[in-house]
């Protein structure tokens, strides 16, 4: 037997803390892998965070309340198992890997750099905790998929420069706090407990919404904008919903724009491809906020089986139980204010992500045919913003076109 730490992972790609509202043990109880221990919230949801193996529960080194970074310690458990992360990656891109990163030394002074000079390839949450706990990104060496250092190899770099000893197994829970225990968001330096759990939660959906709104405001972005005759895809939707119609015709689009389909890679000044087509849905949800959820591929199924899945995935926001599978980052969002009777708004970005769609309200407006009539026509206003980094007007032009080309295809 073994005490084994159980870290936050990545419940999402842009995901770089949470909030703990609960825990579903307590210490001293026997779990299974995959049972639920704890809920937490971040990116505007709250989670389930399952046991990543099985044991006795030694300690809860977070109280309910609390933030926790990406790789915060969060409890001990006593464990036959031998895999330090316990088959939970702290990368969501990455599969978990068993190879043994080389012996790391103390960091050095200045940017992380490889041998050669050049930039180490690593994922955004693995630099920021390489930043954060001041490890040289060029000593760690990377098990990720394609040759990137993962947010796991940092915290076993973490854990072997850490000089504390592993706590023994008759710890006790919260009042005995692990030395790598996270410090308390926005809290005094010495507290016996945490925000109430109401307070927690909306406390850590407007800190979501700051942190994405502080990345998009440095991007360069514009927005072009078109009104959309819509009276022939009323005609053909047949039941289907307008988010679900919108969404098939966005993912289209950015499928046959792959120069949009893309990000600008920060760390090495290129625009980097994306792979698939994933389109994030902005839901309101009541005494929540606006929350982003996506759906892969939705083009590539009939209108009803995308009708289906889009209905369950908006349902499944709106009510806070998104599954991991729906957090991961899009191409592109859609955000659908028409519903709230909103004609014509500025979508902001949610970098990385390079573009994103608003739609208003979908009604009828007086419009000149070419045969100088003027009708009632059921019409829209999109309006694509774009981050200039990556694409410039004309191609956003092209994709709207390809977008209204595709909405007429169904």
């Amino acid at each position: 037997m073994s005490i084994r730490e159980v870290r936050l992972p990545a419940l999402s790609a842009t995901m770089e803390a949470a909030t703990l509202l609960e825990w579903k043990i307590t210490t001293g109880d026997d779990v299974t892998q995959g049972q639920p221990i704890a809920e937490v919230s971040t990116d505007k949801v709250d989670m389930d965070l399952e046991a990543p193996f099985a044991g006795t529960i030694v300690s809860l080194d977070v109280e309910p309340g609390y933030e926790v970074p990406l790789g915060g310690l969060l409890a001990t458990i006593e464990t036959e198992s031998d895999d330090l992360l316990g088959g939970l990656s702290l990368d969501s891109g990455s599969p978990t890997e068993t190879t043994a990163p080389a012996a790391i030394e103390a960091p050095s002074p200045g940017p992380p750099t490889s041998a050669q000079g050049d930039i180490v390839p690593a994922s955004p949450p693995a630099r920021k905790m390489a930043r954060q706990h001041g490890v040289d990104l060029s000593r760690i060496e990377p098990t990720g998929r394609r040759g990137q250092v993962t947010p796991s190899d940092v915290a076993k770099a973490i854990d072997r420069l850490s000089e504390q000893p592993a706590p023994p197994p008759t710890r006790t829970a919260v009042d005995r706090p692990s030395p790598h225990a996270p410090t308390p968001a926005a809290a005094p330096a010495v507290a016996t407990a945490g925000r109430p759990v109401d307070d927690a939660r909306r406390l850590a959906i407007r800190r979501a919404t700051v942190e994405a709104m502080n990345r998009s405001a440095v991007v360069p972005q514009f927005t072009l904008y078109r009104t959309v005759d819509l009276e022939p895809v009323a005609a053909r939707r047949a039941g289907a919903s307008w988010n679900t119609v919108l969404v098939r015709a966005l993912a289209a689009a950015t499928r046959e724009h792959p120069e949009l389909n893309a990000i600008w890679n920060e760390d090495e000044a290129v625009i980097t491809a994306n792979h698939g087509v994933k389109v994030g849905l902005a839901v309101d949800r009541p005494g929540v906020g606006l929350v982003v959820s996506s759906i892969s591929d939705p083009d590539l199924s009939d209108l009803d089986e995308a009708d289906a899945a889009i209905r369950a995935l908006v349902d499944r926001t709106r009510t806070g139980k998104l599954r991991p599978e729906d957090m991961g980052a899009g191409s592109v969002t859609l955000s659908n204010l028409g519903g709230l009777g909103v004609d014509r708004f500025e979508a902001l970005l949610f970098p990385p992500q390079a573009i994103i769609m608003s739609v208003g309200t979908i009604r009828h407006r007086p419009i000149a045919k070419a045969d100088h009539s003027l009708r009632a026509t059921l019409t829209a206003e999109f309006g694509l913003t774009i981050d200039h980094r990556v694409a410039d007007g004309a191609d956003g032009a092209r994709f709207l076109q390809t977008f209204v080309d595709a909405l007429g295809q169904l």
